[in-house]
C-alpha cells in the first residue's frame, strides 16, 4: 500500500507541474495574433508589440547616452513632439529640443541621466498605435554623490509602422496626473500650443 500511496503523490506533483508549465507558456505564448483583448484595447501582433517596446528602448538609451542620430532616427519625417506642453514640430526642432535638454543636464552638473518606460498600453488608431507608458527618469550626480528620481509622468505617443520599421509620428511626455486615466483625456498634441 505504501507504494501505491507514494506512486500516487509522485503522479500528482508530476500532474501539477505540468499543468503550471502549460499555464506558464500559455501565459507567455498567445494561442492567436486574434485574441481578444480587454477593456476595448486592440492587442498589436507579438513581433509589433516587441517592436514598439524597443522603439521606446532604443529612445530611452540614445537620450541617455547622447547620440543625435540615434535618437533622430526614431521620429518620421513629419513628426511632433510635445514636452511640457511645448510644441516641437519636423526633426529640426526636435534635434533642438534633444540639445536643450542635453545642455540642462550639463548646465545642472548630473553625469547621469537614465530614463525608463513601463507599464505599456496599446490603443489600435487606424493602422497605427497609441502606446502610453509610465516614464520614470533618474538624475546622478557622481561628485555630489548624489542620485534620485528628477521626474514622474508618463508617455503617451502615435506609433506608425514604416519601411524601416516602428517609429514615433507623435510623442509627448506629461506630469504624471493620478485623477484621470490618460487615454480618457485630450491627446497632448490636440492641445499644445505652437512653439
Amino acid at each position: 500500500m505504501k507504494g501505491s500511496s507514494k506512486q500516487t503523490i509522485v503522479s500528482r506533483r508530476e500532474l501539477a507541474l505540468r499543468s503550471l508549465s502549460a499555464a506558464a507558456t500559455a501565459a507567455l505564448v498567445p494561442a492567436s495574433s486574434d485574441a481578444k483583448p480587454r477593456h476595448g484595447e486592440s492587442a498589436p501582433r507579438l513581433e509589433d508589440r516587441i517592436a514598439i517596446e524597443d522603439l521606446f528602448s532604443r529612445y530611452l538609451w540614445s537620450y541617455d547616452c547622447t547620440d543625435e542620430e540615434e535618437f533622430l532616427a526614431l521620429f518620421t519625417d513629419d513628426a511632433l513632439v510635445v514636452g511640457k506642453s511645448t510644441r516641437y514640430q519636423d526633426k529640426p526642432e526636435i534635434l533642438d529640443w534633444f540639445r536643450y535638454l542635453i545642455a540642462m543636464r550639463e548646465r545642472e552638473g548630473d553625469d547621469i541621466w537614465m530614463h525608463e518606460a513601463g507599464q505599456f498600453r496599446f490603443i489600435r488608431s487606424g493602422e497605427n498605435y497609441l502606446v502610453y507608458a509610465y516614464a520614470t527618469h533618474f538624475n546622478g550626480n557622481s561628485a555630489k554623490a548624489t542620485r534620485g528620481v528628477r521626474s514622474l509622468g508618463y508617455f503617451a505617443c502615435e506609433c506608425v509602422k514604416g519601411h524601416g520599421g516602428w517609429q514615433f509620428r507623435r510623442f509627448s511626455i506629461s506630469p504624471w496626473d493620478r485623477t484621470k486615466l490618460p487615454w480618457k483625456k485630450p491627446l497632448p498634441w490636440e492641445d499644445a500650443p505652437p512653439s
